[in-house]
C-alpha cells in the first residue's frame, strides 16, 4: 500500500537490515524486531559524563519511527497524517560509549483508531540489550491540528511483520 498524496506513490528500497541469526548472535537479540539498523556511536552523541546522552536514544528512536512509517508507504509532510509522539517511557540498563557498535530496533506493538504503540531497543555488540523504550504516537495532521486515522492498509502489515495487536 501507498499512503502518499493521490497519484504520487514513491516506491522505496529496503532501508533496514534483516535480523538474521548472525546479527541475533552478535548483539544477543531476542524476540521479533522487524526494523533494525546498525550504528556506531558518534562523538557528538556522547555527553560530559563520557556516555551516550539520553537525547541520542530519542533521536535514534525517532528515526526508527520514521522507518516504520516508510515501511508501509506513509509519506511524511505537514499536511498529511503522521505519527506525533505523545508519550515515551525509557529504561536504561547499561551505558554506551563513543565508538560502541550497536543495533537499534523497533516494532509497532499495537494500534487503535488514531494511535499506535511502539517498542524500541538498543543492543551493544556482544553484550545484549542496553536500553528499551515504549512509546505512544497519535496520528495527526499538523496543518489542521486534527487527529487522523491510522491507515487501514498499514494495519495488516504491522500485524504480520511486527505482531501488532489492534482493531
Amino acid at each position: 500500500g501507498c499512503f502518499s498524496r493521490p497519484g504520487k506513490c514513491v516506491k522505496r528500497k529496503a532501508m533496514t537490515l534483516a535480523l538474521d541469526d548472525r546479527l541475533r548472535a552478535d548483539f544477543v537479540v531476542e524476540g521479533n524486531w522487524p526494523i533494525v539498523v546498525r550504528h556506531r556511536v558518534r562523538w557528538s552523541e556522547v555527553d560530559a559524563y563520557a556516555h551516550v546522552n539520553h537525547t541520542s536514544y530519542l533521536e535514534w528512536y525517532e528515526d526508527m519511527r520514521i522507518r516504520a512509517m516508510a515501511e508501509v508507504g506513509l509519506e511524511l509532510a505537514a499536511d498529511l497524517p503522521g505519527p506525533v509522539l505523545a508519550k515515551i517511557e525509557v529504561e536504561y540498563h547499561r551505558p554506551l560509549h563513543y565508538r560502541d557498535e550497536v543495533l537499534i530496533g523497533a516494532r509497532v506493538t499495537g494500534f487503535r483508531t488514531s494511535s499506535l504503540t511502539m517498542t524500541y531497543g538498543t543492543w551493544k555488540m556482544g553484550e545484549g540489550q542496553v536500553n528499551r523504550a515504549n512509546a505512544l504516537c497519535v496520528m495527526f495532521v499538523n496543518t489542521t491540528g486534527m487527529k487522523a486515522a491510522v491507515p487501514e492498509a498499514a494495519k495488516p502489515i504491522w500485524r504480520e511483520r511486527h505482531g501488532a495487536k489492534g482493531a
